[in-house]
């Protein structure tokens, strides 16, 4: 019994640090390709002289399937969807270059990058338990937003 009761108080200690592991490793998919597609949406605002909603006038391949989520098409993957713009009530914004929206969507967080800027931001969507101080490592820019 002694012993049941030890493996117990392990497992309550280690199930939220494995938890944290996880989320980690699945924002650092998303970091990567929310780089990716500023990146790309930078070089189509240099070519054009406006960025783009539109992921597919994009140089680059965004994996996924496609899926229409707050009025703008997107590429979702098992974790993320992912798109070269974001919005705010249904429409459209021009604060972000490229969004990454943790799934299932509207629940979790999301991570973007502004025009002209090349720094990731996490912003949670509220919830019992926020995800982007743990994500951050609680480094928070003046909008309040979580610097990745």
């Amino acid at each position: 019994l002694v012993v049941v009761l030890i493996i117990g108080i392990l497992a309550a200690v280690a199930l939220p640090q494995y938890e944290t592991a996880v989320e980690k490793s699945r924002a650092a998919e998303a970091v990567l390709m929310v780089r990716s597609i500023a990146q790309a949406n930078e070089r189509y605002f240099l070519a054009n002289g406006e960025y783009t909603s539109d992921y597919s006038v994009l140089d680059i391949e965004i994996p996924g399937d496609t899926v229409e989520y707050a009025g703008l098409t997107r590429r979702q993957t098992k974790d993320f969807n992912y798109a070269p713009a974001g919005t705010e009530g249904g429409a459209l914004v021009d604060k972000y270059i490229a969004v990454a929206n943790r799934l299932p969507a509207g629940t979790k967080y999301f991570l973007y990058i502004a025009p002209g800027d090349s720094t990731i931001y996490c912003k949670d969507y509220g919830g019992d338990k926020p995800l982007c101080p743990v994500l951050s490592g609680g480094k928070k820019n003046n909008g309040g937003d979580y610097i990745m």
